[in-house]
């Protein structure tokens, strides 16, 4: 595909993907609109009173019939003084017009950037978290931040002041037209060439701006990367190493910027030098027929007026195209965001479960990753028949590879079998909806992630009244409530990103505690005991004990600890399930 090409593609994809979103502001942009033509159409009026001064005041040429009725045969000084109040009249109507109109799409902007920056979340999160495997978290969270803020900014921002400089190009070719049928024609000509030039740097520049947000993407995803093990650097003692590699990267970023202004300032240059033989070529060719009496000085001064009205746009074609450049490629990225879709979308006739009871059935279920590079399947899970049913623990164990980690996303329905089916409750997984089957379980990850926030924040579960005694009891489950009564402001206590502030241990029980608010028949736990201390590894069993009642119950772990509770235990070898212990 050729680059003007692809450029269009995108522009017509965004458009696709965001004007179905700004339509939602129809009224208010209609109107921010409306007030930008006003503004255009105070920059086409405000040449005539200096016109007027000039011919009829100053030159003392005989006044038009309207406007000597207008005047009613004032002073040479009371019409000039006159004019310059109709200037001002128009120019302050034009300046509240342009005000208006910024301050009216500001608004649309705010609210759009806030409109997009959902949708893209709630995207992000409807697709697989294993579609964002290969993807740095930085890079995402520019997509989510920076990129669709750029986006924005192009339909609320710099389209508005493209239908301003396209609306008063046009209105001042036709007015100049009218003045000068020959500078009119000249102007129009002087401005198609421009437009001319101005693509021969479009390609470049684009060019130049997406290597450009593709190493702000590398620099912010590895000082994400940085921040996060900034522990483990200090640790082994890697801060030179790090900054060594970080610099590299913003070398390569600062040679990508200096190329992109490189690419705009020779195109202003080249814009600048065409500008200025363009007014000599009006000045010239107005200056002949006005000594051939064929122009009035006057009408020249429009004329020159109107020639730097339809170079303003050229003038800032510059700044514009690179705007449009940077919000096109950053487009493209939302646009590759957007093109990925869950390969396990909610059927139609997908329905809820009524009282669900949390029995789980997996019959010869197998799965098998399909590898890009020579379309081969490599199997993971063969023929696993398995039953999950309430009060019942089941122990998993298996080594590293083995296909633990499949198996949970698959109860989850992180993806779908490539053989075999799951039932809840006796219904295929694929009749439930999607977010219906994963509410009904409970899950304590290896590494569950913390939000920052309060301790009473963390407890919060949508659709859920959890009060602060249910907090104190969930807390007390798992021997944790006297250490928050410790604390200066308790459950108002704050939480680090992450629960930094807080032991491995610490958070291991935090975790199990909002498992048990969660109320689900389903508890799915993985290696619940790892990273812990002994004493917080007891609790965690005790408490699990009391949490699994009436629930169905995995845990995923190679502590033998677990298997002594265990009601079940199988093993993942080779893909396969068997039934035993430890191996």
């Amino acid at each position: 595909m050729k680059k003007n090409d692809h450029a269009q593609s995108s522009l017509k994809r965004i458009f696709q993907i965001f004007l179905p979103m700004l339509w939602e502001y129809r009224k208010t942009l209609f109107i921010a609109y409306l007030w930008s033509f006003i503004a255009v159409a105070a920059i086409i009026l405000s040449p005539w009173p200096l016109k007027f001064v000039i011919d009829y005041v100053l030159i003392d040429k005989a006044l038009p019939d309207w406007l000597t009725d207008l005047t009613l045969g004032l002073s040479p000084v009371a019409q000039v003084l006159l004019l310059a109040l109709v200037l001002a009249l128009i120019s302050a109507i034009g300046a509240f017009a342009s005000a208006t109109e910024k301050n009216r799409n500001a608004k649309i902007r705010e609210q759009l950037d806030l409109d997009v920056r959902e949708r893209l979340l709630n995207h992000i999160q409807s697709v697989p978290a294993i579609l964002f495997d290969n993807q740095k978290s930085g890079e995402l969270v520019l997509r989510l931040v920076d990129d669709g803020q750029k986006v924005v900014r192009l339909l609320t921002k710099t389209t508005p002041v493209i239908f301003r400089y396209l609306t008063t190009t046009l209105f001042a070719f036709v007015a100049m037209c009218m003045v000068s049928p020959f500078l009119g024609i000249l102007g129009g000509l002087i401005v198609l060439m421009l437009s001319i030039l101005v693509r021969r740097y479009a390609g470049p520049l684009q060019e130049a701006s997406r290597f450009k947000r593709k190493t702000e993407g590398d620099v912010s995803a590895l000082a994400q990367e940085i921040i996060k093990g900034l522990a483990n650097t200090q640790a082994h003692g890697m801060e030179h190493e790090v900054s060594q590699r970080f610099q590299s990267k913003t070398r390569i970023s600062k040679r990508a910027g200096v190329e992109e202004t490189r690419v705009a300032v020779l195109m202003e240059l080249s814009m600048q030098l065409a500008n200025g033989l363009a007014v000599s070529l009006v000045i010239g060719g107005g200056g002949y027929l006005v000594l051939q009496d064929q122009l009035s000085l006057g009408s020249l001064t429009v004329c020159l007026a109107y020639m730097t009205q339809l170079l303003k746009p050229v003038e800032k074609i510059n700044e514009l195209a690179a705007t449009v450049s940077r919000a096109l490629v950053r487009g493209e990225y939302l646009i590759h965001l957007f093109d990925q879709f869950s390969p396990i979308p909610d059927r139609p006739n997908a329905t809820h479960l009524l009282q669900p009871k949390g029995i789980i059935r997996l019959e010869d279920v197998g799965y098998a990753y399909s590898s890009r590079d020579n379309n081969q399947s490599h199997p993971v899970l063969q023929h696993v028949n398995l039953v999950l049913e309430p009060n019942k623990l089941v122990v998993l164990v298996g080594p590293s590879g083995s296909g633990k980690s499949t198996l949970l996303k698959l109860l989850l329905r992180m993806m779908d079998p490539t053989e075999g089916t799951l039932l809840f409750d006796g219904v295929p997984y694929q009749n439930i909806q999607l977010k219906h089957l994963r509410q009904q379980f409970a899950v304590m990850m290896q590494r569950n992630h913390v939000f920052s926030g309060t301790l009473r924040t963390h407890f919060f579960i949508p659709g859920q009244d959890i009060d602060d005694q249910k907090i104190w009891n969930a807390l007390e489950l798992v021997a944790m409530a006297d250490y928050v009564k410790q604390l200066p402001q308790e459950l108002d206590s704050p939480l680090k990103e992450d629960g930094l502030n807080l032991s491995g241990g610490q958070r291991a029980r935090l975790d199990l505690a909002r498992t048990f608010l969660l109320d689900r028949p389903v508890l799915l736990l993985d290696e619940p005991l790892a990273n812990v201390d002994p004493e917080s590894s007891q609790i965690i069993m005790s408490a699990l004990d009391r949490i699994r009642v009436g629930r169905s119950c995995l845990v995923a772990t190679h502590q033998m600890e677990m298997a002594k509770r265990a009601d079940q235990i199988i093993q993942l070898k080779n893909g396969k399930l068997l039934v035993g212990g430890f191996a």
